[in-house]
């Protein structure tokens, strides 16, 4: 069978959860399957990036993405739409399905969902679902104009997330929360859940934790993404002034120069294996996520790794974690300074969260249980 993959990043490795996701999933339909991608790229390097796959893809083709800003007052699609929408794209999407006979269009995220084809079935995947951001970000909104302003911009992701779950012959979402969330809307979509899984092979146990070592707290994201942003801004303003004697090492691109800097944090930037940030016998994870959706692969790897974490509920989406089993979970500044205390302060419990993470990873992530998901997706309709 003929896929066609649009995606709206590189579906590669080491830079994001989306890009590790679309990844592996490409790869696994491949293996029975002639798989082609086609991606937007932003530079030459996002260019390179992508040569990888030709190695299990039938093909690869890349378009440069032309963001459009202009104002569209009179469309209901969402800015996230036009901003992926270029001519080359569609030109692109239909000269591949006349060349390869495509039987199959796998959209990912929802921005890519406007190269749908009628008469072609259909996939659309749901990394996160931004409406229910929208709508968070709309709660919280307290000035009058400002929050009219937001209303309108949740009721306009909501609806166009409503109108293409419905468009598409299936649906899938990384938690089973944002797959509950999108059918109590989109009532005729077929919609299922399949989360992100990992190469438990290649994130092995970090070394056992020793009370000479310093304890070192470790944050990883892509700071493009707004609710990594704020998680930074929580850690550095609400945590690490409370714990001076403790390295707080805050890594990932794009941070934003608005970020406080305190001295006892670091900001390595851009990590290419994310592994080396764990490998501190006493490090672990603390996830101050309070905003957005889909399953967290800052997380999954650091379960993976046997490495503690401390996370929201909202962070913990997506994984069966029991609170003080798998990982700790704090909801604001106080519980999360307790739960920093108490990890720093036993050796035991930090080894426990670490063995009952991984062995949750073993029992529900492993990509060889999650890959027959994807190719039953595409061969069972």
């Amino acid at each position: 069978m003929h896929i066609l993959v649009v995606t709206p990043y590189p579906p590669v490795l080491h830079v994001h959860g989306g890009g590790v996701r679309m990844f592996h999933n490409i790869r696994i339909l491949a293996q029975r399957n002639s798989v082609h991608v086609l991606s937007f790229v932003e530079n030459e390097e996002e260019c390179q990036a992508v040569k990888p796959m030709e190695a299990f893809c039938e093909s690869v083709a890349i378009v440069k993405r032309i963001p459009d800003f202009g104002p569209h007052w009179f469309s209901l699609a969402p800015f996230m739409a036009w901003e992926f929408r270029t001519p080359a794209m569609h030109k692109a999407v239909d000269d591949a399905i006349r060349m390869h006979k495509i039987g199959v269009v796998q959209c990912e995220y929802l921005q890519m969902a406007q190269y749908r084809r009628a008469g072609i079935f259909s996939i659309l995947t749901i990394h996160e679902a931004y409406s229910a951001n929208a709508y968070r970000t709309f709660q919280k909104t307290v000035d009058a104009i400002e929050k009219l302003r937001m209303f309108s911009r949740w009721m306009s992701m909501l609806n166009y997330e409503i109108s293409m779950c419905n468009a598409f012959d299936r649906v899938v979402t990384m938690t089973d929360e944002d797959a509950a969330y999108l059918r109590s809307y989109a009532r005729s979509a077929n919609i299922r859940a399949i989360p992100i899984g990992i190469d438990a092979e290649e994130f092995q146990p970090v070394p056992d934790a020793r009370p000479e070592h310093p304890i070192q707290i470790v944050f990883v994201g892509n700071f493009r993404h707004t609710p990594n942003v704020e998680a930074a801004e929580f850690l550095v303003e609400e945590i690490a002034p409370f714990f001076p004697q403790m390295e707080f090492v805050i890594a990932g691109p794009y941070l934003p120069s608005t970020v406080r800097k305190p001295l006892n944090a670091v900001f390595p930037g851009y990590i290419a294996d994310t592994r080396s940030l764990f490998h501190s016998p006493n490090a672990f994870v603390a996830a101050p996520l309070f905003s957005g959706t889909g399953q967290r692969v800052k997380l999954l790897e650091a379960f993976a790794m046997g490495v503690p974490v401390i996370t929201t509920s909202l962070g913990a989406a997506g994984f069966p974690v029991v609170n003080r089993k798998h990982a700790v979970i704090a909801n604001n500044a106080v519980e999360f300074r307790a739960a920093v205390a108490d990890l720093a302060a036993s050796l035991e419990l930090r080894s426990r969260l670490g063995r009952e993470a991984r062995r949750m990873i073993l029992e529900h992530f492993t990509w060889e249980s999650i890959g027959a998901q994807f190719l039953d997706l595409v061969e069972h309709r």
